[in-house]
Formats: C-alpha cells, sequence, structure tokens
C-alpha cells in the first residue's frame, strides 16, 4: 500500500516520526511524507521515506491574510494536491498534525465519499480526521491521548516518539530510530573543516547547542562556559557551537565569557573553541555530530537529530520542557532538569520565582556526568551516583539531590530494577522509553506518579470503545490490571489522588445514572441534568493537576461521542473502570 504521512510539524518532531516510518516500512506500506516547506530539508535526513511533498505553508497563510486572494490560495492548493497524487498515487493518509490545518489537509488529501465518510479518491483518513459537519475525528483512544498531551506539553507520561507510534497503529513492531547516516564526503568535509580549527594538542570534539525555542528553556551561556573550559583543561576536548543563524550573539557571548575565565584564572592559554552557529546546512550538521563525542544541549531538534545519528546526549530540561515526554529517544542518554517542586512549569503563566530553575543545575554536575561518561563510556550507576562515598572516593562529584534531577533513557524491555516497587510499574513488550534515576529521585512521589500514568494509561488506552452501552456496567470487557503490590505514594499524594477519583467515580456513576433515564424517559430537563453532569466531569479533571490528561483526553473522547447517547455511555462506562481501578489500588487496605 502507497501511504500518504502527513507531519506538518518543526524539525525535532519531523525527525521523531522516523520511528513510523521504520514500522509503516515493516508492515509492507511504501511511505510518501508531506511536511512544511522549510522543513522539507528535515525529511531528507528521514530512512525509508519514498516520496517527500513539500506544503508552501508560508505562502498558503500570506493568501489569507489582510490584502491576499483567497481564491488564487484555494487555486493553488488544489492544484499542488493534484500534482502530489499524480507524483505519488497514495491509497491511504495517515495524519499525524491535530490542528485544523493538519485535519483539513488530510481530509482534502484522502477525499471523502457522497456520504461524508473518510473515504474516497485518496483512500481511508487515519489518525486525524474532521467528520462530514468539520468536527474533530481521532482514529482511536491513542491519537486522542496525543492530540490531549499536545495541547499541554508536559502532562504525559510518554515520550512523544512513542505516542506518535501508538497513533499510527505500528506500536507492535519495535521502534528503530536511525535517520539516514551522513554521505562519505559529508563526513569527510566535515572532519577537515574541524580539524583545520581545531588545536593540535586535542582529543576529540563535544558540540554544544546554546540555544532553544524560548530563552527560559536555555541554560545560560555562562554555565555552558564553565563546562567549555573545564572540558577543554582537563580533558581536551573542543568544545564545538551548533544552531541556527539567530543563535550567533550565543555564541558570542559564550567566547567572551571564555575569554573571562582564562583571564580570571590567569590560565596560560585561552580556551578553543569552533563556532559553527549558523555556518551548517542540515547536512552538514549531521555530518559534523558524527564527529561529536557527546552533544550538550537544551531540549532542541539538534538533540534529536544527534540520538537518531547515535551519538551520545547530555541534555537540559528547563521551565516547560521535562525528559518524559521530549527526551532524547535514544538508548543510553541522560537527561537533567532541575530538582524543584515547581518544575515543569505550566505553558502561558509567568513565573512566579524568577526562572530560577535556569540557574540550579550547576556547570560542575554537567561535567562530573561528562566526564564519567566520556572517560568509562558509561553514566553513573544508581549505586555510585547515589553515595557520596564512593563518589569521593573515584573523585567525581555526586550529583545533588537538591540541585538536579538525573536521568538516563533507556527502553522498557531493558529496563532494569532500581527501586522494590519499579518492578511493577514496567511493562515490557512495545519497546517504549522510559527513564531510570541516576540521583536518587527513582522513589520521589513525582517519579511514582508518573509510573502510575504510564501502568494504567497504557491498558486504558488499549481497551475498545464499542462494548455494549450499559450503564450498571462498571467493568469493560478487558480489565484494567493494577500494580502488583500496595501503593508506594506518600500519604499526602494519595489522600489527594483518591479524593479527585472518588469524585470522579460518583460523576461517571451519576451520568450513567442519569443516562439510563434519558433514554427510556428522553425530556429537556433529562438531557440538561445528564449534560450538566458531562460537563462538571470535565472541570473536575481540567482543574486537577494530578488528572488534566484526562479532562484533555475526555473532552477529545466525549466530543467526538458526542452525537450518539449510547457511545457517550460506553465512554463514561470505560472511564468510570479506569477510575475504580485506580481508586482501589490507592486504599490503604489494598
Amino acid at each position: 500500500m502507497n501511504l500518504l504521512l502527513v507531519n506538518l510539524t518543526r524539525f525535532g518532531d519531523l525527525l521523531q516520526t522516523q520511528p513510523v516510518v521504520h514500522g509503516l516500512r515493516a508492515q509492507g506500506h511504501r511511505v510518501g511524507l508531506v511536511c512544511l516547506e522549510n522543513f522539507a530539508g528535515a525529511a531528507a535526513l528521514l530512512e525509508g521515506v519514498d516520496h517527500v511533498a513539500a506544503l508552501p505553508g508560508s505562502a498558503l497563510l500570506a493568501g489569507v491574510q489582510p490584502g491576499g486572494d483567497w481564491r488564487a490560495c484555494t487555486a493553488g492548493l488544489m492544484t499542488w494536491a493534484e500534482r502530489l497524487r499524480a507524483a505519488y498515487a497514495h491509497d491511504a493518509v495517515l495524519n499525524l498534525t491535530a490542528t485544523l490545518g493538519g485535519r483539513l489537509l488530510g481530509r482534502l488529501l484522502a477525499g471523502h465519499g457522497s456520504d461524508g465518510s473518510n473515504k474516497g479518491t485518496g483512500g481511508d483518513l487515519r489518525g486525524f480526521g474532521l467528520d462530514p459537519f468539520g468536527f474533530g475525528v481521532n482514529a482511536d483512544p491513542w491519537s486522542a491521548f496525543l492530540q490531549a498531551s499536545t495541547r499541554q506539553r508536559g502532562c504525559s507520561p510518554f515520550n512523544l516518539v512513542d505516542l506518535f507510534r501508538m497513533a499510527a497503529g505500528v506500536g507492535n513492531v519495535d521502534p528503530v530510530y536511525q535517520l539516514r547516516a551522513p554521505t562519505p564526503d559529508a563526513l569527510a568535509e566535515a572532519g577537515a573543516r574541524l580539524a583545520q580549527a581545531a588545536p593540535p594538542d586535542h582529543a576529540g570534539y563535544v558540540a554544544m547547542q546554546l540555544g532553544a525555542s524560548e530563552e527560559r528553556r536555555r541554560w545560560p551561556v555562562a554555565h555552558f562556559a564553565a563546562l567549555a573550559a573545564r572540558l577543554w583543561r582537563e580533558l581536551r576536548l573542543v568544545p564545538v557551537l551548533l544552531g541556527a543563524g539567530g543563535e550567533r550573539k550565543l555564541g558570542e557571548r559564550l567566547r567572551a565569557a571564555l575569554a573571562a575565565l582564562a583571564e580570571e584564572a590567569g590560565a596560560t592559554g585561552p580556551v578553543p573553541c569552533i563556532d559553527l552557529i549558523g555556518a551548517t546546512s542540515l547536512p552538514q550538521l549531521a555530518a559534523t555530530l558524527r564527529h561529536m563525542r557527546m552533544l550538550v544541549t537544551n531540549d532542541t531538534g539538534t538533540m534529536h537529530l544527534a540520538a537518531g545519528l547515535d551519538v551520545p546526549v547530555l541534555a537540559i530540561f528547563l521551565a516547560t520542557a521535562q525528559p518524559w515526554d521530549t527526551g532524547p529517544y535514544r538508548q543510553d542518554c541522560c537527561c537533567l532538569e532541575p530538582a524543584l517542586d515547581c518544575h515543569p512549569c505550566p505553558f502561558g503563566a509567568p513565573c512566579p520565582h524568577g526562572e530560577r530553575c535556569r540557574r540550579v543545575i550547576s556547570a560542575n554536575t554537567a561535567f562530573d556526568l561528562a566526564r564519567t561518561h566520556l572517560t568509562t563510556g558509561q553514566w553513573p550507576q544508581p549505586d555510585v551516583a547515589m553515595n557520596a562515598a564512593a563518589c569521593a572516593t573515584s573523585g567525581a562529584t555526586p550529583p545533588p539531590n537538591g540541585e538536579a534531577r538525573v536521568w538516563r533513557t533507556l527502553r522498557e524491555a531493558n529496563a532494569e530494577p532500581v527501586t522494590a516497587d519499579a518492578p511493577a510499574m514496567v511493562m515490557p513488550g512495545r519497546g517504549f522509553m522510559d527513564l531510570v534515576s541516576l540521583s536518587g529521585h527513582e522513589s520521589e512521589d513525582r517519579t511514582r506518579w508518573i509510573r502510575l500514568q504510564r501502568h494504567f494509561h497504557r491498558q486504558f488506552l488499549d481497551l475498545p470503545r464499542t462494548q455494549a452501552a450499559e450503564p450498571s456496567v462498571a467493568r469493560p470487557a478487558q480489565p484494567i490490571q493494577p500494580p502488583h503490590g500496595p501503593c508506594v505514594l506518600s500519604e499526602a499524594l494519595r489522600t489527594r489522588a483518591a479524593d479527585e477519583l472518588r469524585q470522579a467515580d460518583a460523576l461517571l456513576h451519576l451520568m450513567g445514572e442519569q443516562g439510563a433515564l434519558l433514554r427510556v424517559r428522553p425530556s429537556d430537563m433529562a438531557k440538561s441534568r445528564f449534560l450538566g453532569t458531562v460537563s462538571r466531569v470535565q472541570a473536575l479533571w481540567d482543574n486537577s493537576a494530578l488528572f488534566n490528561v484526562l479532562g484533555h483526553l475526555w473532552l477529545c473522547e466525549s466530543q467526538g461521542a458526542g452525537g450518539s447517547l449510547d457511545s457517550v455511555l460506553v465512554l463514561a462506562a470505560a472511564y468510570r473502570a479506569l477510575v475504580r481501578v485506580w481508586l482501589d489500588h490507592l486504599s490503604p487496605s489494598a
């Protein structure tokens, strides 16, 4: 089958669809890709794509702005779509872009039948679509969860790559995140460029990405400079600066900081620095990364490129970024985030702490972690990272619990039990990306709550939503299994979560009773009461810091089922089953 994958996202997210492409090819499909024109260069880095169609998004947007000609814009889009069909005769469309624009484009490319269905001249539309009335339709619960998590990044316990895989229907294929390797000529050219700029006595290169999508997500330039100075003076590793042209000033600031550090220390010579910010095309960037012994970076597209090229990564996640959902999809990378109760911070809200998280993680902590991996090939093991005496003996500084949460990435199938309760949370078999703490944070409430969410949400999202709707049925045909063993949350968090689940259970039960009455005695009053209860469930989860992702998911799924009372009741029964099993697990007597 010729399948057309629609992904109208940025550089990093586009690269992260590589496992989807691999999975689709493993299922026997040819894969065409629709991406935004300004990221078409990134599509060339994907392995296994048979055809790339670059959408001229900027030109189309200009056509619908004041003063533009929307009719010419529409005609241009239709011409573009016809040319795509002629160049790549697709049988189906898989849309992984949940925006209205992505859904409209997917519907256009798939065509639609005379009955308004998602089947037409371009085949069926999978992933994110639209119904005949223009309302969003999600192909399955995983697609709905992907949309929910993208509305508020930071609330998902799953890596975005795994959500892409599950929404694309390739979760049963072992994930392979391996981008196209640079050509030998590109590698040779990048190596010569680096060698010409480096001092003769160097021992290799460490790349640094100073930028990020927002200022508050950037580790301070002064910290990068302090790290660069130690890498050179203690390991003779040359820092290589990477990034887009708009980040050149960050490179200038780092070079100035290096000069100031040398002057303060009375150093005999300057710290060398190869500044390639804004000086590499995407193929050149990929070739340069392959010469690096490590990339130290914020949460960036370069991080995902390095992971796909099998380059070790030390990544720092600040403000709204956290490694659980946007971390590098590569085994054995290291991720740091500030050990603050407020991290990750919510989107769209000013920081009440003066962006303290940017300054918490020190250059010394990053250097100690980098040095261990650069000299031994491994990150500090949990027993060493948490053992101050062992670190003192080895000369390393243990990552302090009060400064950073330090994580190592690993696939679930290879997960090692790091605490007594962790084995019950691990569900191998799909190769989901997981994290293991190197800093003693495995047993904190935040980590245990994330693991509980992974355990329950995965089973819940796999459940069908098509059982017979009987309000009295509290559990679906495939019951959700709780973790083995007692609840390991603190009493305060357990009590808080249980209280919110009891409220949800009562409301979902009431919804079932009201729905049953509405079936047999339909009236405006009964309908009003039923819809009021639906809204109360939504409000409960929307206002919850623990279950807000369920609020987004409930919104997506209930709107999709809103045309049928039976469908809404089936959905309510499924959610109540999840709530009750979760509540049972939190019970002190469990």
